[in-house]
């Protein structure tokens, strides 16, 4: 029914219900202008192009997610609807939220903390700390539902099956996130004994990763006194963390990668470590023969009687000595052998199985059975044990 006057207030409020009807879930780019944070919480500002500009709010429960001040000059883009005010009858579009356009805030919030963080000398290569080369226990700092997580442990486990893992799951993304990875960083450091912490996740926006752009999160792995990786997986832009942290990965996997050892890496390490022993004491008799040549020659020199038999005496003497401190020499080295020899058989599944465990093997196939419900009830498999082998069937499952 068409009306054939309005009052002001019915007026203006049929003007804001076609508007919202109308404008509603809409982007909108601009650069901003009169940028305005009211003590209510609110945001007031100015969206402006060459020819038209449009009054903006964005309320307290819109705004508190924003993760960059808002300033004037800034060019951005805006969700929401367009709407009146109606006690001054002005049009505004209230904003729901908001991101940037090109380099945009976060960017530049990036290089400033950057900037204020190098100045401080967090970054300085004096500060980092060196990766245990044989680490027995590792933390992990990630989501517990994400892909990064399960590729890290199945590096580790496929390299260093015997490195002990412990996982703290964490928000790695969102309000709170940097805070949640900061105390999980504490936790590890504090109440475990861990070797190397790897803190990460998957790829993603300049957004998505900002958790690790922010400055708690920075401070939290400078104090850290447990030797930190970043493995945030982009590969060609940098993190705060990643300039802080003391070792960088690409990747949650070549995190991994970095801090596990393979046997045969550990046997090169051993074989080389033999070689230049064999090397330093080869060097060390060939000196000491020398030494001994040139006092034979010199005692040949001297023609008093007394001062030859002496010089014998005392080339004897030196000659026991140099011969003694080969053999100890000799016998420390086979004895650091030995124990390496000894840490290495250690580390072979033979030594868990001696201790009572066995290993379950598929009949057919001669795959190893990591879970119980990838057999079915009657099928065969075989138990490997310390000293042998045995045949079983499953009969049921059973819930430990």
């Amino acid at each position: 029914v068409t009306k054939s006057h309005y009052s002001v207030s019915d007026l203006i409020s049929k003007t804001r219900q076609i508007l919202e009807l109308s404008f509603k879930n809409i982007w909108v780019d601009g650069e901003t202008s009169n940028v305005h944070y009211h003590s209510s919480g609110h945001i007031y500002f100015t969206l402006k192009d060459s020819l038209s500009e449009i009054r903006c709010a964005m309320f307290q429960h819109s705004n508190k997610f924003l993760r960059f001040k808002l300033e004037d000059g800034m060019r951005i883009m805006v969700y929401g609807v367009l709407s009146i005010f109606e006690s001054r009858g002005q049009m505004q579009f209230v904003v729901e939220k908001l991101q940037v356009a090109g380099i945009g805030a976060l960017y530049q919030a990036f290089e400033a903390l950057k900037s204020k963080l190098e100045d401080e000398g967090i970054f300085s290569l004096e500060h980092k700390m060196p990766l245990n080369s044989i680490p027995r226990s590792v933390g992990i700092i990630t989501s517990g539902e994400g892909a990064a997580l399960r590729d890290i442990i199945h590096v580790l486990k496929r390299r260093s099956p015997f490195v002990n893992i412990i996982v703290r799951p964490a928000r790695v993304q969102g309000t709170g996130a940097a805070e949640d990875i900061s105390d999980g960083i504490m936790e590890l450091s504090n109440n475990y004994n861990i070797d190397t912490i790897i803190i990460g996740r998957g790829g993603g926006s300049i957004e998505d990763l900002w958790a690790f752009n922010e400055e708690v999160l920075a401070r939290t792995i400078f104090n850290c006194k447990t030797p930190i990786i970043s493995a945030v997986g982009h590969e060609t832009d940098y993190t705060i963390a990643d300039f802080v942290a003391d070792v960088r990965a690409a990747t949650p996997s070549v995190a991994a990668e970095i801090i596990c050892i393979s046997k045969d890496e550990i046997l090169q390490r051993f074989e080389s470590l033999n070689n230049k022993m064999i090397s330093s004491v080869i060097s060390m008799i060939k000196s000491e023969y020398l030494k001994v040549e040139n006092a034979s020659d010199r005692l040949s020199m001297l023609q008093p009687l007394n001062k030859i038999t002496f010089n014998k005496k005392w080339l004897s003497h030196s000659y026991n000595t140099i011969t003694k401190l080969i053999i100890e020499k000799l016998e420390s080295g086979d004895s650091q052998l030995i124990g390496y020899e000894k840490h290495l058989n250690s580390l072979g599944p033979k030594q868990v199985l001696d201790r009572g465990y066995s290993l379950a093997i598929t009949k057919n196939t001669n795959q190893i059975i990591r879970s119980s419900k990838t057999l079915l009830e009657g099928d065969k498999f075989y138990l490997k044990t310390g000293d042998g082998s045995l045949e079983a069937e499953k009969i049921s499952e059973i819930k430990l």
